[in-house]
């Protein structure tokens, strides 16, 4: 049941058109024996009404094959209503509009004032997802933008895959959307927008002011199979814009805590090898250390505490006390070799052997503690380039 049909005078009708878009009553078309012909197929027509008083066009004669044939009373009410939609949106509204190729053939072509096109498919008969996904592709060729719709009650799986909207049916009073169009927000991601009509939600769609966008989740919107909406869905550019902002920061913050997780192992594993470096260079086992630490501590302070091997100290461990929130090095506990800075901070040693060791790379005066573990001592020498005194 075509809404338009070709007059041998007047030329296309479209019975969506209180003129039929030519100047012309229905009723002269409607009682009077026309001249009417498919602009599909070729064939024969004449004007009826519906059991609903749908004004529309059929063949005299059974036409299976041609492709404005066998269209259901919902079909043509909801292509009826994609027309009335955008013409209050201020486009142009062009039924059962064909490619000049053939290559498709739109429900509803909107026409812009300045020219641009946009197909609004009313899709009420079972289809595959592949082949909505191919007619789709023919209209982008021909830059023609495209939005599905279907008014059964459970949204198609393929709805999820193109630009499409999921309409109530016309007997429900108003037609509105069910699914799918979001507003974002940081707090709480995507959510469905409620009570949306149908002529708002085209006349948005046409006026640019939504776009499709992606996303996994959506509250609120009902998908195939009862779970939240997951897929494609339409938004206007600046919820879309803050859902890239907001996925781009949080992704900034999950690189940051990656990379802060990064140094800390290079730290942990780094402090490892040298302090494994340090035990087989100095020869003091754990129970040993911690002796010396012990004695060290007594000596000088309890707040005070010993850091890893260090590359600046001579691969020695660094003694640090904490004053005003400030920690200072107060000493470097067997060091392998000796700085600039040996000229300021003393030096901690085990035993004898290893402050004459330090005499003999003294090139400065130093202050040298032997914290001897076998004796329990604490005992402070000076020394100088050459020897000790």
């Amino acid at each position: 049941m075509p809404f338009t049909a070709q007059h041998a005078e007047h030329g296309r009708l479209d019975a969506t058109q209180p003129d039929l878009g030519c100047g012309v009553s229905w009723e002269a078309i409607h009682r009077a024996r026309a001249p009417l012909h498919c602009p599909a197929c070729g064939g024969r027509m004449v004007a009826r009404r519906s059991v609903l008083g749908l004004p529309h066009f059929a063949h005299r004669r059974r036409t299976p094959d041609c492709p404005l044939a066998g269209e259901s009373a919902e079909h043509l009410l909801l292509k009826s209503d994609l027309a009335t939609a955008a013409r209050a949106a201020g486009w142009d509204a062009v039924l059962e509009a064909a490619a000049p190729h053939g290559a498709w053939r739109a429900d509803v072509l909107a026409v812009s004032p300045d020219g641009r096109r946009f197909a609004l498919e009313a899709q009420l008969s079972p289809i595959t997802q592949d082949d909505v996904l191919k007619r789709t592709e023919r209209y982008a060729a021909d830059k023609v933008g495209v939005c599905w719709f279907d008014e059964r009650e459970r949204p198609r799986p393929w709805m999820s895959a193109v630009p499409a909207l999921h309409v109530t049916r016309a007997a429900e009073g108003r037609r509105s959307v069910r699914g799918v169009i979001a507003r974002y927000a940081a707090e709480d991601g995507w959510s469905a927008v409620a009570d949306v009509s149908l002529g708002a939600a085209v006349g948005w769609i046409l006026e640019g002011r939504v776009a499709p966008h992606e996303e996994r989740y959506v509250r609120g919107a009902a998908a195939p199979g009862g779970d939240d909406y997951r897929g494609r869905f339409w938004t206007a550019p600046r919820y879309a814009a803050a859902a890239e902002e907001e996925a781009a920061r949080r992704h900034a913050e999950q690189q940051a805590r990656e990379a802060r997780w990064e140094r800390k192992q290079s730290a942990r594993k780094a402090r490892a090898v040298a302090y494994k470096q340090f035990w087989a260079r100095t020869g003091i086992g754990s129970e040993w250390w911690q002796t010396f630490e012990t004695i060290v501590r007594g000596a000088l302070g309890d707040d005070m505490f010993f850091g890893a091997p260090s590359a600046a100290y001579g691969d020695g461990r660094p003694l640090y006390a904490k004053k005003d929130a400030e920690l200072r090095v107060v000493a470097v506990a067997l060091p392998a070799r000796l700085g600039a800075w040996a000229e300021a901070i003393p030096i901690i040693v085990d035993d004898v052997p290893t402050l004459s060791r330090m005499a003999a790379l003294a090139f400065c005066d130093m202050k040298v503690f032997i914290a001897a573990p076998g004796a329990e001592s604490f005992e402070c020498w000076w020394v100088r380039p050459g020897g000790v005194y």
